[in-house]
């Protein structure tokens, strides 16, 4: 069986259109693409062809809803991974494939696979660890190499073949670069030259946390010992940079990894028909949402046990609990067999506590990323941040303490993991002490959240909701659970 391996398009259809009819003219029966889209027409175009095309997720792919509604139309021949790496068995070949370089080697070096296949950097590679290929196809956008290349790998024979395509074109000419170079600033381009730290885009090529560091020996402990991680507290604690850390850990580990993440599973809930049953306003979420997201959460939870019983799937759950939001993972389960997994070591939730030099950093920069009155960012903005603190001070005197509400009162992290460890109470519990700043410049925190996180379809979603409203026909009554959120 022979399979063409082809990454980093970067929205080149000219190079792509080349390599397809080369494919077709290879007898080739697979196509799988290692990521970087940046262009959800390039999503059909490859849904379009005639052999099936599997994709899994690269730092720059674009509308990622839109290139997944593209792999579910009828007749597309189009499927995407929920990662950015998979583990794959293609007649009777072992095959690890990855966005990213940096989990190539280590799978390479595990002796389990008979090929391991990454993109990113844009350079092509062949070479062998041992009996196994580590091979970059190189790019498609022929605009870093100025070369188009892509690799056959051939699972019968164990070969790897790569290909160059004559007539490529580089949409990055050298009058686009000098223009760039010339008038970035003035477009509100950012230069490479201007950036000494790591931008967002890319704080998921390489671990950022040292290995030395107690944060990275906790992640790396529960990575290794836990079957669901589940990290949670409050925004502007680091959770995001965690979530995507923690991921690179368990891969290098061989661990397969599931997500969930609040955020994004609760989009799903975003249904015209759920709007008109419980309507949301402007950067609000609906409790009613809230329970049918945390119902949803549970069943898939539930489901994702029973159908992942190897020691190498990890389930990875994004959970603020604030609010009401996915606060079930720590409220007392009736199903006995979702309980004992939830009290068990096996189920660990994991909340990054910040230092006051830390938490105040986190605060800073924050204000200088986003304004009160800014109509798109990922992450709360810091008036938001401001108040949930208070909140979590008068939770605290609820539980016992006697902190002075008026105004705002400081941030203080033996507080904060008083409160969580009440709500954790019948769970096991990891508060993450954060000590160290990390030399990361946040210039959207969108791509923290982009992680492939698992979402209900809209029938589904629907069906959840109304069932939450069969159970709580008084909207107040709806209102009253969610307020109670931190009483588990």
């Amino acid at each position: 069986m022979k399979i063409a391996i082809i990454s980093d398009i970067h929205e080149n259809f000219h190079n792509l259109i080349l390599a397809l009819q080369k494919i077709e003219k290879q007898e080739i029966q697979q196509i799988i693409c290692l990521g970087d889209l940046m262009n959800n027409g390039i999503a059909k175009l490859l849904a379009s062809q005639s052999i099936p095309v599997y994709m899994i997720w690269g730092n720059n792919d674009g509308e990622k809803v839109a290139i997944t509604l593209a792999s579910k139309k009828e007749n597309s021949s189009l499927s995407v991974s929920s990662n950015v790496y998979d583990f794959l068995e293609i007649n009777q070949r072992k095959v690890f494939i990855s966005h990213y370089d940096d989990l190539a080697i280590p799978m390479a070096k595990s002796g389990e696979y008979d090929a391991v296949f990454y993109g990113h950097t844009h350079i092509h590679s062949i070479e062998k660890i041992k009996s196994c290929w580590v091979v970059n196809p190189g790019e498609i956008a022929a605009g870093k190499t100025k070369k188009a290349t892509f690799v056959i790998y051939d699972t019968t024979s164990n070969e790897v073949e790569l290909i160059t395509l004559a007539d490529s074109i580089s949409l990055k000419t050298p009058l686009m670069e000098a223009y760039f170079e010339e008038h970035g600033t003035k477009m509100g381009l950012r230069s490479k030259a201007l950036q000494p730290t790591k931008e967002i885009s890319s704080l998921s090529d390489k671990n950022l946390i040292p290995l030395h560091s107690p944060v990275y020996k906790n992640l790396e402990l529960a990575a290794e010992t836990a079957k669901a991680v589940v990290f949670s507290g409050l925004p502007g604690v680091g959770k995001s940079l965690y979530i995507n850390q923690f991921q690179l850990i368990a891969a290098a580990k061989g661990k397969q990894v599931t997500v969930i993440q609040w955020d994004i599973a609760r989009k799903s809930f975003e249904t015209d028909e759920i709007f008109e049953r419980f309507p949301m306003g402007d950067g609000t979420v609906h409790n009613g949402v809230k329970l049918g997201a945390g119902k949803w959460l549970i069943d898939t939870i539930k489901d994702w046990l029973k159908s992942h019983t190897s020691d190498e799937e990890l389930l990875l759950i994004e959970a603020p609990l604030v609010g009401h939001r996915f606060i079930e993972v720590a409220t007392i389960q009736e199903d006995t067999f979702l309980e004992n997994f939830f009290r068990s070591p096996a189920f660990q939730i994991i909340v990054p506590i910040p230092s006051r030099r830390v938490r105040a950093k986190i605060e800073a920069d924050r204000s200088a990323q986003i304004s009160d009155d800014a109509k798109v960012w990922s992450g709360a903005k810091p008036s938001v941040m401001l108040m949930l603190w208070k909140m979590v001070c008068g939770i605290a005197n609820e539980f016992g303490r006697t902190i002075p509400m008026e105004g705002q009162p400081p941030y203080d992290p033996e507080i904060y993991e008083f409160v969580f460890a009440k709500i954790l109470q019948y769970r096991h519990f990891i508060p993450l002490h954060i000590n160290e700043i990390y030399p990361i410049v946040i210039v959207n925190e969108s791509e923290l959240h982009d992680t492939g996180s698992l979402a209900a379809d809209a029938i589904t979603a629907n069906e959840y909701a109304k069932a939450i409203a069969n159970q709580y026909p008084d909207l107040e009554e709806i209102d009253l659970v969610v307020n109670g959120w931190y009483l588990t």
